[in-house]
């Protein structure tokens, strides 16, 4: 196992987690499994946000007696009222439904005490001036937490953020696909996600990742947004070098997912090189969305790279990609076919049959 420094010289965690987000699929003698071989290999972090409370007590059974040894990450506003995730900027219930989260895994703590799913720019005035980031200062302040952090899919947002001075952590959904972009007839890494991760750096602030797959698509040929699969090898080592990066925590479903990543740490570094990306062209992926938001700006206001991205990772058993999508400002619904971001589209992708096709997927 591999471990890097937490913020403030707070300890380390190991280079690889634990997402906890499909343990639902897994029976509660498995995913005590899970938990229990993964701490015997030394994975000291872990992810709680799920579709369903369902695999709370079995996660908190494997951590009786060794709950220091595990890094927690627990969302404030990550809901669970009926045992079904809900996503809540209500103070109130955020409250509620953090405390109960720490008397689900039978602690008072969090190590790690991540304000959820921050994507919007409105939702984040929301978060800063509503009173939940205020929360979970309070919450720092007073032991319950010890390093406050964001979960988000947004780089803009994050960086928001960091001028706050407040934050000690991000959970970024990256990856490959996310990081690219076109210029001229060459792909290079966004301007922005970069600012972002060397920034963090600068700061002192740590980043841990989700997504590092991209739900499953990179994975594949045929679903890969660069046109060719990637293994899951390559994708762990492309997120750990990046800047700030602390640790990837892909989603486990059973204990062949974690057996299978931490094959990681036994392979030699060509096996695991993904410098074939640094030489792909902007025609190598034609026809395919990476989310670069080069269509923009959209008349409709429509974010088209979110909404392709919850598509596409919603289509990939993504469950909480249907949330995410529904908590944006405007849906593909509103799309009135003009066809503005096929023009500026460096991919010609077909939008329109995309917006369509969300349209139809999640009504």
């Amino acid at each position: 196992m591999e471990y890097r420094e937490l913020p403030h010289g707070g300890g380390k965690v190991s280079t690889i987690g634990i997402g906890a987000g499909s343990l639902s699929e897994a029976s509660p003698q498995q995913v005590r499994k899970i938990i229990e071989y993964g701490m015997q290999k030394g994975i000291n972090l872990m992810d709680t946000v799920m579709y369903d409370s369902s695999a709370q007590p079995a996660i908190a059974a494997a951590l009786e007696g060794h709950r220091d040894k595990m890094v927690m990450q627990i969302h404030l506003g990550a809901y669970y009222p009926h045992g079904q995730y809900v996503r809540t900027r209500d103070l109130k219930q955020l409250q509620k439904g953090f405390e109960q989260e720490l008397k689900s895994y039978h602690t008072d703590y969090a190590d790690i005490g991540m304000i959820h799913c921050v994507d919007e720019m409105e939702d984040l005035e929301n978060i800063i001036h509503g009173g939940i980031l205020d929360y979970a200062v309070k919450l720092k302040q007073n032991g319950i937490i010890r390093y406050l952090a964001v979960s988000s899919h947004s780089p803009k947002a994050c960086l928001k953020l960091l001028e706050t001075g407040k934050i000690d952590l991000f959970m970024l959904s990256l990856n490959a696909a996310y990081d690219f972009e076109p210029v001229g007839e060459k792909l290079t890494l966004s301007d922005t996600r970069m600012k972002l991760y060397q920034e963090c750096s600068k700061r002192g602030v740590g980043i841990t990742v989700m997504k590092p797959y991209g739900g499953g698509q990179l994975l594949n040929d045929r679903t890969s947004p660069l046109g060719r699969k990637m293994s899951i090898y390559q994708c762990i080592q492309y997120a750990l070098d990046r800047p700030a990066v602390l640790s990837c925590l892909p989603g486990v479903r059973n204990l062949q997912d974690l057996k299978d990543v931490l094959k990681y740490y036994d392979l030699a570094r060509n096996e695991k090189d993904y410098s074939f990306i640094g030489t792909m062209q902007r025609q190598d992926i034609q026809g395919s969305c990476i989310y670069c938001n080069h269509c923009q700006p959209c008349p409709q206001e429509i974010n088209i790279g979110s909404v392709n991205k919850y598509l596409d990772l919603a289509k990939a058993g993504d469950e909480l990609a249907r949330d995410h999508y529904q908590n944006l400002k405007h849906h593909a619904s509103d799309c009135i076919e003009c066809g503005v971001c096929e023009k500026n589209c460096p991919f010609h992708v077909e939008v329109r049959k995309k917006m369509k096709e969300a349209v139809e997927f999640f009504q």
